[in-house]
């Protein structure tokens, strides 16, 4: 880019090309008539609207991140940037959030977001899936008890709060996902193993140690692929 720009502006200054790109970014191509779904961060939805918009992971770590502490503003930033992300919305906006989360090998309890203390009330229809585990093992979701100020938590849902319908309702034979876990699982070069999606392979290495233990498979129909084992959907022949 700054080739271009310099074959384009021969007298431009280093302060002209900033500029320049600053007020370039790929969204002002974008095109929401499209019926296609545009994947973007918070930061790049800035001055766009769509009728539909789906925020993620509205938890702890993520929104606010969990650097934001040592960064200038601080989760005060972070919370005018997912103020950005909401106010994108023209007719519906999605929030979601996981109860366990899968990061680098690790199975984590995800606990929602404190900006979800802020929205009103009244706005909000949380909806939950069945079968889902909470980190004291009943099915309560946290996120409805993020509705309530901190220290204040109950396992009793307040009747503005209730779902007013589930995804089972909708999808009576969706199976509840579960969380894998193949951490006692012993593979070693040459066995055979069975992948979900790839079918029956060979292992040919197993690299890292513990969480982060990497199986390199052969599949017959995909080639070879690198699994992380503790949450791939294998099993062992």
């Amino acid at each position: 880019m700054a080739r271009e720009f310099a074959r384009n502006n021969p007298d431009g200054t280093l302060l002209d090309f900033l500029t320049e790109v600053a007020l370039v970014s790929d969204a002002d191509d974008l095109d929401d008539a499209s019926g296609t779904v545009s994947l973007m961060t918070l930061h790049t939805a800035k001055g766009l609207e769509y009728d539909a918009v789906f925020i993620t992971g509205v938890e702890e770590d993520l929104i606010p991140h969990r650097i934001s502490a040592g960064e200038p503003g601080g989760p005060a930033e972070e919370r005018r940037l997912f103020y950005v992300g909401v106010t994108r919305a023209r007719q519906r906006l999605y929030l979601t959030l996981a109860m366990t989360r899968a990061q680098f090998g690790e199975i984590s309890v995800a606990m929602p977001s404190r900006f979800l203390q802020e929205v009103p009330a009244e706005l909000v229809d949380w909806r939950q899936s069945p079968g889902d585990v909470n980190s004291r093992g009943g099915t309560q979701s946290r996120a409805l008890n993020a509705r309530r100020p901190w220290g204040q938590r109950r396992t009793d849902d307040p009747p503005a709060l209730k779902p007013k319908s589930t995804a089972m309702e909708k999808f009576p034979n969706r199976i509840p996902a579960r969380v894998r876990d193949n951490g006692a699982m012993e593979l070693a070069s040459g066995d055979r193993i069975r992948h979900e999606d790839f079918g029956e392979g060979i292992v040919d290495a197993v690299t890292g140690e513990g969480a982060k233990r990497v199986a390199h498979v052969r599949f017959e129909t995909a080639g070879a692929k690198k699994l992380l084992i503790k949450i791939a959907p294998i099993e062992k022949l």
